[in-house]
């Protein structure tokens, strides 16, 4: 299926012979002015009136996708919208691209040529071979218009697959799905999250859904394209041929599509060498390695996955002397420059951004957005990102893609995912490796000094290295020094009332990420009664982790984490403890937690450990996991009580 987006998410399709004259708007759009809608909250920008899709397969084999859309403007803050198709430009081919806007009065405008762009799908020349028609309504946009459009692409499938999602976030009035095959050839699909079974009529089977509501966000909650409904077609050809895939066929075609391009050649193989020169280890050795293809410049390209555009590599000697490519451009190179050092890795696809979205229902390459590496390690080779495969051995999962994270360690959103190890006979779908919580290494020290008025003057340390790292060196570089010491003001801002902050350092090396800082606040305790005060010892803020929601409706995606917090408060020389916390532990389904307060002489002492695992917790359990989550952040508040 060729890849299309629309800006807000939603596809659409239908067969290429009803396409009318370019002078004409079509009969499908003039009908859909007369549509009659539901009301909508104020927070709903647009909604799709119609995402349609059909793909005709020829006696050839080869296949013609239609796609329709349209959206119907609702308010001013739904106007940036725009459609674009990419397609492979060596396999397929656009036959057709229209786009109109249908104001709420007025001449409907249809886009011309100069209006609808042909453009690389990234800038520069490696990656022609993917190209993208691109069409914006922006400039003409305005409440109550419909932005349509309608595109014919041909192109041939590798792997004989489909995947139709019926929306995104958006409200739909009419998703429809249909797919056309030559006689002998039979559909075999699969149904997710409510999507309808399909139905057959003179060789068009066709699956649909009406006014499907908007998809209401979630904290922590999976994508958009893992909780709406869609369906999965295998297209079967007559004769045994073209049999519904397999993960092990998938495994197969992976290794396939990759191994014809990881050739190091004698330019990579020198520059391997020399970058493991003196290496000790094993781990040295793809440390080494590691670094110089992460240091690689990344291109973001979307390509038909479905096709195998997307997992076929350009040839490692072509990256290493561009020094640019996408993820299987990075993996690949890394597989090429560790074979060189006698070292085997191989390639897997996986899904980045959301650990739920793949299935084991359906073995797919489309199913995945992401490469990353295998890489096969001896037995005194253990870090946090090492499985133990039935088959291939142990392996090292490594994503050079990620300039953050440090070979050893996983991308969190990765971790604990289904991913597909690419090997003939021995690959399949494995469970990415999951990091035990204390990899994510977070620190923290405060030492702060109570007056007798309450106010409050103190330093801290936040550390954090490992896992935790990545995190925090791209949060801090993505936004720059002086916004990332904002956001760190508003942060010391929250946490104790009335303070102000100053002297913040930020040391960034390749080890570890740490900020210091200084803190004061003049009215930080509370005063009921002139002999005594109130506080509390958890002084700054740990909410990575805030569910205020009383119900749930999507699973609670949770990424690993680890806190290990020590606070030091000096009281003042006049005041006694009147009353302390009682320590907190708990070792539940969902992590560990300790806190205990203690005290030494005129300092209060508040510690507190947190271990979370990656999991992805049930919808049913939510009421559980938010007790222990508001455990956590209760915990921290609990005050501390002195008098004089």
């Amino acid at each position: 299926m060729p890849n299309r987006a629309l800006r807000l998410g939603a596809l659409a399709i239908v067969a290429p012979w009803l396409l009318l004259a370019a002078d004409e708007t079509p009969p499908w759009l003039k009908e859909l002015s007369a549509v009659t809608l539901p009301s909508y909250p104020a927070k709903v920008n647009n909604v799709v009136l119609l995402n349609e899709e059909h793909t005709v397969m020829a006696e050839t084999g080869r296949l013609t996708t239609t796609t329709r859309t349209a959206i119907k403007i609702l308010n001013p803050q739904g106007g940036d919208v725009a459609f674009f198709d990419s397609y492979d430009s060596v396999s397929g081919k656009v036959r057709d691209f229209r786009a109109w806007m249908m104001p709420p009065s007025g001449k409907v405008k249809k886009y011309g040529k100069e209006e609808i762009l042909d453009v690389a799908c990234a800038g520069n020349d490696i990656y022609n071979e993917c190209r993208r028609r691109f069409v914006s309504g922006k400039r003409d946009a305005e409440p109550g218009a419909i932005f349509a459009y309608e595109s014919v692409i041909e192109y041939q499938s590798f792997a004989n697959q489909l995947a139709f999602h019926f929306q995104d976030g958006t409200p739909v009035r009419l998703a429809r799905f249909l797919v056309t095959l030559p006689a002998g050839w039979e559909v075999r699909s699969k149904a997710f999250n409510g999507a309808p079974a399909e139905t057959l009529s003179d060789g068009t089977y066709t699956w649909q859904m009406e006014n499907l509501p908007a998809v209401e966000p979630e904290p922590a909650a999976p994508s958009f394209l893992s909780v709406a409904p869609w369906v999965g077609a295998n297209l079967v050809g007559p004769g045994g041929k073209h049999p519904v895939l397999s993960w092990t066929d998938a495994a197969r075609l992976l290794a396939e599509l990759n191994d014809s391009s990881s050739d190091p050649g004698e330019l990579i193989a020198a520059k391997a060498r020399g970058l493991v020169e003196g290496a000790a280890t094993e781990m040295d050795k793809i440390r080494a390695i590691g670094r110089f293809t992460q240091q690689v410049n990344y291109v973001s390209v979307q390509t038909n996955l479905a096709k195998g555009g997307g997992y076929r590599p350009h040839a490692a000697e072509q990256v290493f002397r561009k020094l640019y490519g996408d993820c299987k451009d990075k993996a690949n190179l890394t597989r090429a420059m560790l074979k060189a050092v006698g070292i085997t890795a191989y390639p897997v696809a996986i899904y980045s951004g959301d650990r739920t979205h793949v299935t084991q229902e359906w073995p797919s390459l489309g199913a995945f957005n992401h490469a990353i590496s295998a890489i096969r390690v001896a037995p005194d080779t253990r870090e946090p990102a090492v499985l133990d495969h039935p088959k291939l051995g142990r392996l090292l999962f490594f994503d050079p893609t990620n300039p953050y994270v440090k070979p050893g360690f996983l991308p969190d959103h990765e971790q604990d995912s289904l991913a597909l190890v690419g090997a003939p006979g021995d690959g399949g779908l494995v469970r990415a490796p999951s990091a035990p919580p204390v990899a994510a290494a977070h620190h923290r020290l405060v030492e702060a000094v109570l007056s007798a008025e309450g106010a409050i003057d103190g330093k801290f340390t936040d550390k954090r290295t490992g896992e935790a790292l990545a995190g925090a060196v791209g949060e801090f570089r993505a936004v720059g020094k002086t916004d990332y010491e904002k956001r760190m003001e508003r942060w010391i801002g929250r946490s104790i009332q009335g303070a102000t902050s100053s002297s913040l350092e930020i040391e960034d090396t390749a080890d570890q990420f740490v900020v210091r800082g200084h803190f004061t606040s003049p009215h930080f305790a509370q005063r009921p009664q002139p002999r005594m005060l109130i506080f509390k010892a958890g002084l700054l803020e740990y909410d990575d982790w805030r569910l205020v929601s009383k119900t749930r409706k999507y699973p609670v995606v949770v990424d690993t984490d680890a806190l290990n917090e020590t606070v030091r408060v000096q009281i003042p020389a006049e005041f006694k403890v009147d009353e302390l916390p009682s320590p907190v532990h708990i070792d539940s389904p969902y992590g560990k937690y300790e806190a205990a307060w203690t005290q030494e002489g005129q300092v209060i002492q508040f510690r507190r450990t947190l271990e979370l695992p990656a999991q992805t917790v049930p919808s049913a359990q939510y009421t559980e996991l938010k007790k222990f989550l508001d455990t956590i952040s209760g915990s921290a508040n609990a005050p501390v009580v002195l008098v004089r």
